[in-house]
């Protein structure tokens, strides 16, 4: 690959991606709290952490694109989860926005957290725990991106 994206490291995703599963978690936990609490403290809270979780998951993902351009070749049975991996990744992201998007339209209002809001970023805590898991098994199983 030739261009400026091989100035980053190789593992440049996994240093990034580790904000997208905390602020997720972080975003889905601040969530219930709000919706139980339904404060402007906790609506706003939510709503910030929601906005901070779709840009960590958008870096992640170009962090993505930038880690796999440096493999040589992606090993037969590591396609597949590869793929389902990359599926994840952007059902967090799409879960995050339209969570963010309730939010905006029912919560912040009214300074109350949307349960619908809620449920979409724990669904989008699920995926993205899902997508860590499948990264996890790529690399400690299969060593993907660790060897030569």
């Amino acid at each position: 690959m030739s261009g400026l994206e091989h100035l980053l490291p190789s593992t440049i995703h996994p240093m990034v991606v580790h904000f997208t599963i905390a602020i997720a978690y972080l975003a889905g936990a601040a969530g219930l709290v709000g919706g139980v609490r339904q404060t402007s403290f906790w609506s706003r809270a939510f709503l910030y952490l929601l906005l901070l979780g779709i840009l960590a998951t958008a870096s992640a993902a170009v962090a993505g694109v930038v880690s796999e351009s440096y493999l040589a070749r992606i090993p037969a049975p590591v396609a597949p989860l590869l793929h389902t991996h990359k599926e994840y990744g952007l059902f967090t992201g799409a879960f995050q926005v339209i969570a963010t998007a309730l939010q905006l339209a029912w919560g912040t209002r009214r300074s109350r957290v949307s349960w619908l809001a809620v449920v979409c970023a724990v669904i989008a805590c699920v995926f993205v725990t899902m997508a860590g898991h499948l990264g996890g098994t790529m690399v400690y199983h299969y060593g993907l991106g660790v060897r030569a």
